[in-house]
């Protein structure tokens, strides 16, 4: 069961396409199938849990399954790596705020070129391209920087749709505005061949627009490059080499 989930929940390549030497990847570590660290940590503030697909998913991506998780999946899977992720991104920007007195967060992903059926968006007109912006942290010049850079390329660009928000730390969450966040969902129609999840013949040129992207994005905001962090999902599943398991954390 869990292995037919990994094609349409997988975000393939994703880290391959934003890894260029730009930046500090932080990447998950496994697949969303096993942990969802985009989401909040706890049910009750996190509305997908309504349906099963909080931080550990507990239904199949057609909502038509529950997934059989052994007793104390989610309790390992919250302390092993949600924690420890969100950690290592926090401690990341602390950093970048210490040394250089401002951060900025590309938060990356890819998405299914068809809705799926646990979406609330389920809009077939989807965008190449979809930023994803949050009130707070992400200034208009960003936005807007993105959106141009991206059209330029010939790309059809939404913002806040399918999906909406950029990932930032709690810590500094709506508190402080020298963390800047953008997320930047690309369209797996535009690299995988259809139906599977081998790469076509673009993916290299989709890959060098994503490096000249994030080098515009870092040049409008004045930024070296170890101000800037990709929290991005991981490249492949990881779901060959993981066991359920249960400890006594």
């Amino acid at each position: 069961m869990l292995h037919d989930e990994l094609l349409p929940m997988t975000d393939w390549y994703a880290d391959e396409l934003f890894i260029n030497g730009v930046g500090i990847p932080i990447v998950a570590p496994v697949s969303r199938i096993i942990c969802d660290t985009e989401r909040f940590r706890n049910d009750e503030d996190e509305p997908m849990s309504k349906i099963g697909m909080g931080a550990c998913y507990t239904r199949t991506h057609d909502l038509k399954y529950a997934i059989p998780w052994n007793e104390g999946h989610r309790e390992w899977a919250l302390h092993n790596i949600y924690d420890i992720h969100h950690t290592n991104l926090e401690m990341a920007v602390d950093r970048a705020l210490s040394e250089h007195g401002k951060a900025l967060i590309l938060d990356c992903h890819s998405f299914s070129p068809v809705p799926l059926p646990y979406e609330p968006d389920q809009n077939l007109d989807r965008p190449d391209i979809c930023i994803g912006t949050d009130e707070f942290h992400t200034p208009v010049w960003l936005k807007e920087a993105a959106e141009d850079y991206c059209r330029s390329k010939g790309y059809s660009v939404k913002v806040n749709s399918p999906y909406s928000g950029t990932i930032v730390p709690l810590k500094h969450l709506g508190k402080d505005s020298r963390v800047h966040s953008l997320m930047i969902e690309i369209n797996r129609g535009l690299y995988l061949i259809d139906g599977t999840s081998e790469k076509n013949g673009y993916f290299p040129t989709l890959k060098q627009h994503l490096k000249e992207l994030e080098e515009h994005l870092m040049s409008a905001g004045g930024m070296h490059k170890s101000q800037t962090f990709r929290w991005s999902s991981t490249l492949t599943d990881r779901m060959s080499n993981y066991r359920i398991r249960k400890t006594k954390n």
